[in-house]
């Protein structure tokens, strides 16, 4: 159990207190804050009583109960420096017992605590507040429902909406733990989401990139033996034709062409003859062709079939006609004769030519032979040529088929490491989704409907049954039930459910003390920690009756006599001093400044 002891408080320039400092002290007893205003005379309202509770809670939390504004908080009369100073004790199980001082000002803003003398300010303000409240043990929410209960200032416990009411209780109870363990589990489960989901990634790209590194592997192969194919073909044409080359080689080395040489001389021996044969025709038939020509003009002169003599003009006698006709049919018979003589030449000449013909075509097929024998004998270095640079051809092929063949496929490494990173991230995945189950029957446990729930059930019905006792001390008419679910009912005294706003405002006052009583002793209870400080502003000033003040009187007096409580009540009503067991402080504000004045009755 933690033993918060508040001991005093110091206030200067907040709200309406001046530079006088005002002082409390908080020892065990009932003390009653009352005053009086002198500037509206036999008024005790506006005094600034509610101003130490405040401040109070000013000094912890850096704010105000009613949540002014810090521009206003500064007393504007006397512009000074704000200044709030509280002291108090811890008495921690775990630290023993240590000594802390608060000081909190604006003008500048400025907070500083010191534990046993010593400087324990944070490095920022925001910093420092999370350090106080980790050594008081309490949040803002807390302190206004078990320390400081401003009725009229603040929404009460019961008023607050079912998501307010629920961490509060869950703060009061301990029981942020399985929200802090569900948020935890939550932001694990989003986290190993998160890495199962980036996991999924990984092995869609690596199963990508491992299927691309595959297809490149068997790309490699298909290649290398299309490769190897093309080179073994290439080199076996090569072989073809080297074999082609040597054969060609052998057959122009064993070519001769000495008998075309023979034969061609013979036939134009025979050309030579026939040649001669054609000239003596070409001879005869010159002159047989001027002795056609010869008689041709012979015959034309001779003679004349008319009376006179064309030439002479004299006239011819019958046995010269006769004479003339007997020498044109001589020279006629010659002239027939000749051309069976010129066709018979003919004939011949033109067999003879058919002949040369025939010899010429035989002599040129002679000489190609020849040719070609001798363009074959000169290309027999170009063969040769031939033979080498295929030799040479196929002995490159052969090296580079023996390299090709000797290629490492370097795919088969890049496959295989890619599929041990497939192999390693499906393990993963695999693990991650064991840990997403095991996740989600955590989610489970600590969720509302889990061990949680168990657990409610057994504090709640401690908490119901000092619920209930405060409310039969209070006299109430109405009793007040929580569920595993902090969900509320209250049944009135005709056994129905209603609402709390139902009840008027006494009613709801004691539902609201009676809440505040026992969410303090079930702090208590639990053994977390316990203040022995408690606020109840104007609790006698409105709502409750004589009867309700005296009920109201004999808990507290009883919770300062059993827990040795340090309670102050504010009020404005002077009777209220008649129920004060400690100190009375009273307050007395003039021309807006408030000040602690010495108490006369």
């Amino acid at each position: 159990m933690k033993y918060v002891n508040f001991k005093e408080l110091k206030i200067k320039n907040f709200l309406s207190v001046g530079e006088e400092v005002v002082k409390v002290n908080f020892e065990t007893g009932l003390h009653i804050v009352t005053g009086i205003n002198r500037d509206k005379e036999d008024r005790r309202n506006g005094v600034g009583k509610s101003t130490i509770a405040d401040a109070l809670y000013f000094s912890i939390f850096g704010n105000t109960l009613r949540e002014i504004k810090k521009t206003f908080i500064p007393n504007n009369l006397t512009d000074g420096k704000t200044s709030v100073e509280l002291l108090f004790s811890v008495d921690d199980p775990q630290y023993g017992i240590n000594d802390f001082r608060i000081v909190r000002t604006l003008g500048p803003s400025k907070c500083t605590i010191y534990k046993n003398d010593v400087d324990k300010t944070r490095d920022t303000i925001q910093n420092t507040n999370q350090y106080i409240e980790t050594v008081l043990s309490s949040s803002p929410e807390i302190f206004q429902n078990c320390v400081i209960m401003t009725l009229n200032n603040h929404i009460p416990f019961m008023a607050k909406n079912k998501v307010e009411k629920r961490k509060f209780i869950e703060k009061i109870f301990n029981l942020e733990v399985f929200s802090k363990m569900l948020n935890d589990v939550r932001s694990d489960q989003s986290e190993v989401k998160k890495d199962f989901d980036i996991n999924v990634t990984r092995l869609e790209e690596t199963s990508g990139y491992l299927q691309l590194q595959q297809n490149h592997k068997n790309n490699f192969d298909i290649d290398h033996g299309r490769k190897v194919n093309t080179l073994e073909s290439t080199c076996n044409r090569h072989s073809a034709d080297l074999k082609a080359a040597n054969e060609r080689l052998d057959s122009i080395n064993n070519l001769d062409a000495t008998p075309f040489e023979e034969k061609k001389e013979e036939v134009s021996q025979k050309k030579k003859a026939v040649r001669d044969e054609i000239d003596v025709i070409n001879h005869d038939l010159i002159e047989c062709r001027l002795t056609l020509r010869t008689a041709a003009e012979d015959y034309k002169q001779i003679g004349t079939s008319e009376a006179d003599c064309p030439v002479c003009l004299r006239p011819i006698a019958d046995h010269d006609i006769e004479a003339i006709n007997e020498k044109k049919r001589h020279i006629k018979a010659g002239i027939t004769d000749q051309k069976i003589k010129l066709d018979e030449l003919t004939s011949e000449l033109n067999g003879k030519k058919t002949l040369e013909e025939k010899i010429n075509n035989a002599i040129q097929t002679l000489a190609d032979k020849i040719t070609n024998i001798e363009r074959e004998k000169y290309s027999i270095s170009q063969v040769s040529d031939s033979v080498n640079y295929i030799q040479k051809c196929i002995t490159e092929i052969e090296s580079e088929l023996e390299g090709v063949r000797n290629e490492t496929n370097t795919f088969d490494s890049v496959v295989n490491e890619y599929q041990d990173k497939v192999d390693t991230i499906k393990a993963d995945i695999n693990s991650l989704k064991n840990r997403l189950d095991f996740l989600d029957v955590a989610k489970f446990v600590v969720s509302e409907e889990g061990v949680k729930s168990f657990i409610v059930k057994k504090i709640l019905r401690n908490f119901n049954s000092k619920l209930t006792h405060y409310l039969k001390k209070l006299d109430s008419n109405s009793i007040c039930v929580f569920n595993e679910y902090f969900e509320e009912e209250i049944i009135n005294e005709k056994g129905k459910v209603c609402l709390y706003n139902n009840f008027s405002g006494a009613e709801r006052k004691a539902i609201d003390l009676a809440c505040l009583f026992s969410f303090m002793d079930m702090r208590k209870a639990q053994g977390d920690v316990h203040y022995n400080l408690s606020f109840y502003d104007e609790l006698f000033d409105s709502s409750f009756d004589e009867k309700g003040v005296d009920l109201v009187l004999e808990i507290l007096n009883d919770r300062v006599e059993t827990q040795k409580e340090c309670i102050f009540v504010i009020s404005h009503r002077k009777e209220s001093i008649k129920a004060a067991t400690g100190d009375i402080v009273f307050l007395e504000k003039s021309n807006g400044i408030t000040k602690r004045v010495e108490f006369v009755d």
